[in-house]
């Protein structure tokens, strides 16, 4: 009886462990197809518009534009910054503005048809969505 219940266990754990490697190849290989290179080039093409956002009653218009291959964004009338790209963030991007050095975080969003059409941005604690009126 303790012979079958040994075995038993055994086979129980092997099992397991099985079961974890496969769980983690299913993952790695999700991970895989999440982690193709982004076309940046055609991300940022797809991002380019103005955006109007609202705070406190106030409507704000960004302009993203590209120039050599690189986001940039500011109001109209203002000196563009550069906006990079965040690792690990598909549609992330960030910026510090030069001359306050606030720093921003956009997260862009496609809608349901896959097209950006809304940027969420975060600064100082405050979160704004903005929402794309033109390209």
């Amino acid at each position: 009886m303790k012979h079958f219940i040994r075995s038993l266990a055994v086979l129980l754990l092997v099992l397991t462990c099985l079961a974890g490697m496969a769980a983690a190849q299913v993952a790695a290989q999700a991970a895989a197809a999440q982690d193709k290179p982004v076309d940046m080039k055609k991300l940022i093409a797809e991002i380019v518009g103005d955006y109007s956002f609202e705070l406190q009653g106030q409507a704000l218009m960004v302009q993203f534009t590209e120039q050599d291959g690189k986001l940039f964004g500011a109001p109209p009338g203002e000196t563009p910054e550069e906006i990079k790209p965040v690792e690990g963030k598909p549609l992330g991007f960030d910026v510090t503005v030069s001359t306050n050095g606030e720093y921003y975080e956009l997260q862009f969003v496609r809608n349901d048809k896959g097209v950006i059409d809304k940027c969420v941005m975060s600064v100082q604690g405050m979160v704004v969505e903005g929402y794309k009126i033109a390209k």
